[in-house]
């Protein structure tokens, strides 16, 4: 029986034709060897692309930022997830609330949402769920 695996550097031929925009250019600009080793090339990958899982909770969650087609929805989940890892006090009431709401207007990448949100002077995450999805309700109703 022949055997079915396929030997490392052979990968490394599927793995650059299924590379698109910055990827392909991010393995343009690697060393020849390591564009021709599939243990140089799976490293550098990693160091590159996987440095976020190196950052501390705290960092991971000071640089998050609203993804370009990210649900603005999803983007409060993440940034409620990252604030909890970080054991930060969001919950209302507690210290930190009114800095994850101002953290969220900041990124959220939509200034017309961070000025009408902004102008409400909302005190906790839990504040800002509630007329976000007021506002999200609204909109369906007027595109339906």
């Amino acid at each position: 029986m022949k055997e079915t695996r396929t030997r490392p550097d052979e990968w490394r031929a599927a793995f650059e034709l299924s590379l698109r925009d910055g990827a392909i250019h991010w393995f343009r600009q690697l060393p020849k060897k390591a564009r021709q080793k599939w243990k140089l090339l799976s490293q550098a990958f990693i160091d590159y692309y996987c440095k976020q899982y190196k950052q501390s909770r705290a960092a991971r969650y000071y640089a998050a930022t609203r993804e370009r087609k990210e649900h603005i929805s999803d983007y409060l989940n993440h940034l409620n997830g990252c604030a909890r890892n970080t054991r930060l006090q969001v919950e209302k009431g507690q210290s930190d609330a009114k800095d994850d709401v101002e953290r969220f207007l900041l990124t959220c990448g939509d200034d017309r949402l961070m000025q009408d949100l902004g102008r409400l002077r909302l005190n906790n995450i839990r504040e800002l769920e509630e007329v976000l999805v007021s506002l999200l309700k609204g909109e369906e109703r007027r595109i339906g």
